[in-house]
């Protein structure tokens, strides 16, 4: 009943959210030099037809390739804000680099998208997304198990380590409304950010490579906040270069984040989670 009615309000506050809101768009960057021109391309193309106020956070994660270099030359383009790691820190330090300056910059009616900076997400999907938080969520995953949603160019090995991984992970966590626990395409309202890190403060990120998606995931559902899914086809055919997912050592990191995030597996938790009266 208590979530039934935090969906009415939510989607109550929708419309007026849509007036004044700003979509964050972060890109977490390691050696994407050759995709992140044809994903900034597409995003062009995207937000040229949109009354939509944005902005395009590129995390570059100690890059040694010309990442820096093309997205420097898209900020004449494209409103990009670059943010600078001088070492290659892992995806989960660059999430939390990007949520974090979000945090910091967000209106209550903004939105942050994170996306793989690899070409192999479509942005034409966040239309999808942003018609979701409609319905009064918080969380929207872009979801290769959604009906509708599939992956194009992955290899059999790779489809049955990100399915084994989903599966695995809603056996032990059954988070209502999710099948996609592993993509890192994810939409969050700015009182869903607001909220993780007024509740985890820095522990809200801890995990450095891959798996910090499904940490997210799980802590989020954790303080009941609610998420919804999207389909997603995965264009895995149009990604440039190699994957940079070592498979058996992220393998062990979930099995480890099993262990770690256990006491949030039973239910999320009664209370309401209340943000400061000020955050900056």
């Amino acid at each position: 009943m208590m979530e039934n009615l935090q969906i009415i309000l939510n989607a109550l506050k929708f419309k007026e959210r849509m007036i004044n809101l700003k979509l964050y768009t972060l890109l977490p960057c390691y050696n994407e030099g050759e995709a992140l021109p044809k994903l900034l391309n597409s995003m062009n193309d995207y937000f040229k037809i949109r009354k939509l106020k944005y902005e395009i956070v590129i995390i570059n994660d100690g890059s040694t390739d010309g990442t820096l270099s093309e997205a420097k030359k898209w900020q004449g383009d494209l409103n990009i804000k670059i943010l600078n790691h001088e070492g290659n820190k892992g995806l989960g330090e660059a999430v939390h680099t990007g949520l974090f300056y979000f945090l910091n910059i967000c209106n209550s009616g903004d939105y942050a998208v994170v996306m793989d900076a690899d070409n192999t997400h479509n942005p034409m999907i966040i239309d999808s997304m942003l018609d979701k938080m409609k319905s009064g969520c918080d969380v929207v995953i872009a979801s290769r198990y959604e009906e509708g949603g599939e992956e194009i160019g992955l290899s059999l090995l790779r489809r049955m380590f990100s399915f084994g991984a989903n599966t695995l992970l809603n056996a032990f966590f059954n988070i209502k409304n999710v099948k996609d626990y592993t993509c890192g395409y994810r939409m969050y309202s700015a009182t869903a950010i607001k909220k993780a890190y007024a509740y985890y403060s820095d522990s809200f990120i801890e995990e450095s490579g891959f798996t910090c998606m499904a940490e997210i995931l799980i802590k989020l559902n954790h303080i009941g906040l609610i998420i919804k899914e999207v389909p997603l086809i995965l264009r895995y055919d149009q990604k440039m270069g190699k994957s940079k997912m070592k498979v058996i050592k992220t393998i062990r990191r979930y099995f480890f984040l099993l262990r770690t995030t256990k006491k949030y597996r039973p239910k999320p938790i009664n209370k309401p989670v209340l943000l400061p009266n000020k955050q900056k």
